[in-house]
Order: C-alpha cells, then structure tokens, then sequence
C-alpha cells in the first residue's frame, strides 16, 4: 500500500504526540515487510527546515527519523506545480504529468540532505536551500490558486434541498471550476477541446476543484451535505 501523510505527521512522530513507541516500531516492521510505503513530500522537508526555531542537531535528528520512515528518492512536487503540471499534461497529452521533482532538484535535494546530516545540521547547501525557499513560495501559489478558483465556485447556484450529498453536487457543478483551474494554467482551449470532464478526473484537479467548492459552501453556511 502506498500512503502520503500530512506534513505534521512526522513531526508528530518525532514528538510522540499521539503514538508510541511501540507504535511506531509497527509503522517500521510495516514498511521494511513491504506493507507499507509512505511517499515523501517536498514540503515535509520545507517545514522541518525552514522557519524553525530549533537547534540544528535537533532538526537533522528530525530529517533522520523522516528518512527511515520514507524514501527521499523520489519526491512528490510542491503542491502548486504538482497541480499546474498535471492541467498542463492533460492539455497536452490527455493525461496527468509524472508528481515527482524533476532530476535536477531532486539531486540537490539529496545533496543538501547528505550535507546536513553528515554536519549534525549545522551546514545547509544553497542549492538545497534554494529548492525549499521555492517549495514555499509554490505552497502560496496554490493558495492563490484556490482563492482565483473560489471566484468561480461563488458563482454556481448553492445546492437545493434536493442534492443528497457533495458528490452530487460536485458532479453537476465543477466545469465553471474546472473551467478556471485551466484558465490559470494558461491552457484553456487545450483542455476544453479534450474535455473538461475528462480534466475532472485527473486527481490532483479535483482536489483541488472540490476544496475550492467545499470552501465556498462553508462560506454561504451550506456545507451539511455528506461526502
């Protein structure tokens, strides 16, 4: 089974904040038996890293824990790429983009790990560092995008008494969404020609097309319909 944690999972881990030992031992002889792999996001790394207001040793001794928990070879994008690149493929091609970091910054990356665990944390390369300040940054991209996308969430119709549950709501209101997300990717006649719904299916969009409608609901006071 593959699994993403939220990024605060593994600090959590770290800290023991609502597990074990005992309980992360079974996450260990669950991984290293093949029952488990956990992907590894670049924002785990970007907030382990950055902003911090710990000791260096105490953030490497961190980043080890992270890395006998999940692999740092292949890292899932930041989410705003992650995003705008599967749109952008299924311009193209008709299908979504590979999630993980490009070759170049994935090398930095292991770099910049290598280098700061061999330093106890004291020493963080420019090219690593650099590929956390743009995980960053991206993470506020996405921000903005779903703020854009929320812009045309508010302009569909709020659900009747009528609509059993959000999927069925999402189902009958997420091209005007959908619509949007790819008009911030600058690729709207390329997917309009393959087909929005098609666009939909791709993962990564309806995540993000959902919370942007599952926002907006909230924000009307009509977010009581079940998932």
């Amino acid at each position: 089974m593959i699994v993403y944690f939220d990024t605060g999972a593994f600090d959590h881990i770290y800290r023991k904040i609502g597990c074990s030992s005992a309980d992360i031992a079974n996450l260990r002889k669950a991984i290293y038996g093949r029952q488990l792999s956990i992907r590894l996001s670049l924002h785990t790394l970007e907030e382990i890293l950055l902003g911090r207001r710990v000791s260096p040793q105490a953030f490497a001794a961190q980043i080890k824990l992270t890395l006998s928990l999940a692999s740092s070879r292949t890292l899932v994008k930041a989410c705003g790429p992650l995003v705008t690149d599967d749109i952008r493929a299924y311009a193209a091609r008709g299908e979504a983009e590979r999630p993980f970091l490009p070759g170049d910054m994935q090398n930095a990356v292991a770099d910049g790990i290598s280098t700061l665990i061999e330093s106890d944390g004291e020493e963080m390369e420019e090219d690593f560092l650099a590929v956390l300040e743009r995980a960053r940054h991206d993470k506020q991209q996405f921000f903005a995008m779903l703020m854009h996308t929320g812009q045309a969430a508010e302009t569909i119709s709020a659900p009747s008494p009528g609509w059993a549950s959000f999927d069925h709501y999402f189902d009958a209101a997420a091209l005007p969404i959908l619509d949007s997300l790819a008009g911030y990717a600058g690729v709207s006649d390329g997917c309009r020609e393959r087909g929005l719904d098609g666009l939909g299916q791709i993962k990564s969009v309806q995540m993000t097309a959902r919370a942007a409608l599952a926002v907006c609901l909230d924000q009307r006071g009509a977010g009581a319909l079940t998932s």
